[in-house]
């Protein structure tokens, strides 16, 4: 073992206060404890990789050092004293600590215990996350995970002040501290309940633009980029609906949308249950191709902790990379 960090001794001063005026060496300890357990000095001097008389000096300096005879000696060998064994049963203690500090150690170093702190966007945490931890828990399940959810620049902010270890975002951040990966290629869609008109419509094939003018619709809240980003392809393509509730919760804006409130422009991957389940219907546009991708963002530096390293290199990436039209550095969900 190398040589540890000096640890305090309390002194044997009758009567006076505890002090730091005589550290002893965590090597020492480790020389008397295999001394203990192995009974004679020749054996403890083979198990520990020093000669006999080097041993022995050690274990005297530490006597020295804490001022207690820790071996009775005789021709027989060695015996702990009461003070001995009392030193030993705490060494016992320590040094099972330090077997498990090593085992916890290494396997931090590969990458199979840890924790891994995530900060996303709601639509990530809900509907993708959970998939990437399962697979992610099945090859090393004594990680930990933290999910903190927020907005994008939120999770930036996050990101930066190292409150968490890697984050997901919608559209790609250009800062030159952050390295960011397309992770999901996330097309942006129209959503309506069944029965609605533009769903009977949309059953006989893809429908143009227009059944959305005037239409009334169910939106992000104003300050979300999606809603924004939404905004501007719809005037992009003189469309102008009648927004007749907004909300920042996608879970809500799903619930209108299927009590027939309106349309609602939504990530695909936050409706393939409802799709499946027919509660609710994509609506096939002529034309229509607004998408963002969703990005893996963390610092440039220092270098990934091994379990996070190893969390990033699992999310399957998009097929096809590619500059998506309303991807602006800086819109963020």
């Amino acid at each position: 073992m190398r040589d540890a960090a000096r640890v305090p001794r309390r002194p044997v001063v009758a009567g006076g206060p505890m002090t730091e005026a005589y550290p002893f060496n965590l090597n020492h300890l480790r020389y008397f404890y295999e001394v203990a357990r192995a009974g004679n000095m020749r054996r403890a001097a083979m198990l520990v990789g020093i000669s006999q008389p080097a041993l022995s000096k050690q274990i005297q300096a530490l006597e020295d050092s804490i001022g207690l005879q820790l071996f009775y000696r005789s021709s027989k060998g060695l015996k702990p004293t009461p003070d001995g064994e009392t030193v030993f049963s705490h060494c016992e203690r320590v040094f099972g600590h330090l077997r498990d500090l090593e085992e916890a150690i290494e396997l931090m170093r590969s990458g199979s215990a840890g924790r891994v702190t995530i900060g996303a966007i709601y639509s990530i945490s809900t509907h993708l996350l959970p998939r990437y931890i399962r697979q992610y828990h099945e090859l090393h399940p004594k990680v930990r995970f933290k999910i903190v959810t927020g907005r994008s620049a939120q999770v930036l902010q996050a990101l930066r002040e190292h409150r968490v270890d890697v984050g997901f975002v919608a559209g790609r951040p250009e800062h030159d501290d952050l390295m960011a990966m397309p992770v999901v290629d996330n097309p942006l869609v129209v959503v309506v309940a069944p029965g609605h008109p533009i769903a009977e419509l949309a059953a006989k094939g893809p429908v143009g633009f227009d059944v959305l003018h005037r239409g009334d619709m169910v939106a992000f809240d104003e300050e979300a980029p999606t809603r924004q980003v939404t905004d501007d392809y719809l005037v992009e393509h003189e469309i102008t609906p009648r927004v007749m509730a907004e909300s920042p919760s996608i879970e809500a804006i799903k619930q209108l949308v299927r009590e027939g409130i309106g349309f609602a422009v939504l990530p695909r991957h936050c409706i393939v249950d409802e799709i499946e389940c027919e509660r609710l219907v994509e609506v096939p546009i002529r034309g229509w191709d607004l998408r963002r991708y969703l990005y893996a963002v963390y610092l440039a530096a220092p270098d990934l902790p091994p379990t996070v390293k190893q969390f990033v290199e699992l999310i399957p990436k998009p097929t096809e990379i590619g500059a998506a039209k309303r991807d602006a550095p800086g819109a963020f969900e």
